[in-house]
């Protein structure tokens, strides 16, 4: 199989880059040092090409109403500029997908998890009977980049000349970065500040270039991934999928409970209504130097009680972190819980992540 490779590819080579396999693309693992990438993205600013997040383009004048229809959020009052999460369930109330819906005034892009760009065209087409809707997927016609860490608001105000204070989450606005015509969209990385901005694949050096020349630090994968996990983001594929509801994945954020039906709204609030919901994701922190992966079991005594889905080892400090779902009754933060594959090994719960806060606000 042919990887795909970003209009940002020849920069990451010509630094030096170590690339690996992902999602179908061939993507930088690091640029320079893991430590240095993982830091800059939380204590300062650093730069991720993210072209590999699919991206998809739905037009007609019926598209936010479908999307209110099939998905947990309301989206149909969306404005020209203004964006939401929502997440599309099966009839079961089990994810399909968290997508961002961003109205950009010309058309709505949806943001997918990476790789999921088809399956979300089949879902929505197979509820398009009458609806003027057409989607296509627009992963390729752009590049993507992510500037994100405490100071990346700053860092894209001074390059942009734009102040982006009044840019809410989700939302929309378009700038000039390095000469080139850039939309920019907020979008946290659970508590840490995140943009990504979209640009032509012509334009995308000149605009990495300028931000790499403002002080953000390029940033691989392997970086990327540990700082999702410290900030318990889910992944589709290791907390996200038919597998699981919003719910448990801590997502009630991104669920509008009171916008009337939607496929899986009477699962999802017979769970609520009735508290059933029988395990949650869990961030946790693992034994020093422990030899830890995912799909191990976490016990409690006698009682198998969760499973670990992801694991990262931060860069800066050879800590092992990782994210998991344990059964309620044993989510609590400050619980230890044994590796079940590793004699002595432990985990230890340190927070119950809600990407979107705790909902019904």
């Amino acid at each position: 199989m042919t990887l795909q490779r970003s209009a940002l590819h020849p920069i990451a080579a010509a630094a030096g880059s170590h690339f690996q396999e992902r999602f179908g693309w061939e993507l930088p693992r690091l640029y320079a040092d893991p430590a240095l990438e993982y830091r800059a993205a939380t204590e300062a600013v650093a730069v991720h090409d993210a072209s590999y997040v699919g991206r998809l383009k739905a037009t007609g004048r019926d598209v936010l109403d479908l999307l209110n229809r099939m998905s947990t959020n309301q989206v149909l009052s969306l404005q020209p500029g203004q964006g939401a999460p929502t997440i599309l369930t099966t009839d079961r109330g089990r994810i399909l997908d968290l997508i961002a819906v961003v109205n950009t005034g010309d058309y709505i892009l949806l943001i997918t998890s990476p790789g999921n760009q088809q399956r979300i065209i089949d879902w929505l087409d197979k509820y398009t009977i009458m609806e003027d809707v057409a989607v296509q997927d627009a992963t390729s016609s752009d590049a993507m980049l992510a500037v994100l860490g405490p100071g990346s608001q700053a860092a894209l105000e001074a390059i942009s000349g734009v102040a982006l204070g009044e840019v809410s989450a989700y939302h929309t606005v378009t700038v000039a970065i390095g000469g080139q015509e850039v939309r920019l969209i907020r979008r946290p990385l659970g508590g840490l500040p995140s943009f990504d901005l979209l640009v032509s694949p012509d334009g995308a050096p000149g605009v990495w270039q300028a931000l790499v020349e403002s002080g953000a630090t390029p940033m691989g994968v392997e970086a990327m991934d540990a700082v999702r996990v410290r900030y318990g983001v889910p992944y589709y594929g290791r907390e996200m999928g038919e597998a699981f509801n919003p719910l448990e994945a801590g997502l009630i954020g991104s669920i509008d409970f009171a916008k009337g039906c939607y496929i899986g709204q009477e699962v999802i609030a017979r769970l609520d209504t009735y508290h059933k919901v029988q395990r949650a994701l869990v961030t946790l922190r693992f034994a020093p130097d422990a030899q830890v992966a995912e799909g191990m079991n976490l016990r409690r005594g006698e009682q198998r009680v969760g499973v670990v889905t992801s694991v990262a080892r931060i860069p800066k400090t050879g800590e092992v972190i990782g994210l998991g779902y344990v059964r309620t009754e044993a989510a609590a933060v400050g619980a230890r819980l044994e590796l079940e594959e590793v004699p002595g090994g432990w985990a230890e719960v340190e927070e119950l992540p809600e990407l979107f806060g705790p909902g019904k606000g």
